[in-house]
């Protein structure tokens, strides 16, 4: 978890010489983005004891979830739309087993500058291919004698709120209510998260 952010941090610095001119003061109005963020909540899917006494749960809504896409933004126009597609994780992992929940949403936001740095959204998203994936020590019987489950997602909203901190790089809250479905039953996998978007 630290890398990845290491990681973000980084390639930021990397690209700051170029900060004044790119971005979403561009005149092209298509800014394609990356972006990442961290996030908490849903329902409990499964739980891991450590030797050394200690647990982790996999949950329904974490935890770390990375993207890219595209934003249409015309040049002076407190309006955007924006696109992304990713991959959303939460996992937990021994030597001698793990389980992770993963799937792969696809993001539509419409955007609205409030002021020249802060701007608030509202979309749609759905996350494509959740799966609960369990082996070793960490498996859990899916009743066929695998450890794998697949989930059925469901169409979920999103709401944020973000400060662009130059016009490349933006902060964010966000929110997200969704439902995936396992043999019926209901299950909430809505979350908070904040996010770092670097925007070309």
């Amino acid at each position: 978890m630290k890398q990845i952010f290491a990681l973000a941090a980084l390639a930021a610095s990397a690209l700051a010489p170029t900060l004044a001119h790119a971005g979403l003061d561009s005149d092209n109005p298509v800014h394609p983005l990356v972006g990442i963020a961290l996030t908490g909540g849903g329902d409990k899917l499964a739980s891991v004891d450590f030797v050394n006494g200690g647990s982790r749960d996999i949950t329904a809504g974490g935890l770390v979830q990375i993207y890219g896409g595209a934003e249409f933004h015309e040049k002076g126009s407190p309006f955007a739309v924006q696109a992304t597609f990713g991959y959303h994780f939460d996992n937990t992992s021994a030597e001698n087993g793990s389980q992770r929940f993963d799937r792969f949403p696809f993001e539509v936001i419409g955007l609205f500058n409030a002021t020249p740095q802060f701007r608030f959204g509202a979309g749609a998203r759905y996350a494509a291919g959740a799966k609960l994936h369990t082996d070793g020590a960490g498996q859990i019987d899916n009743g066929n004698g695998g450890g794998d489950f697949d989930f059925k997602s469901q169409l979920g909203g999103i709401l944020m709120a973000e400060w662009l901190i130059t016009p490349s790089m933006g902060l964010q809250l966000r929110y997200v209510h969704e439902t995936y479905k396992y043999n019926g039953v209901s299950i909430d996998g809505s979350h908070g998260g904040l996010g770092f978007n670097y925007y070309f």
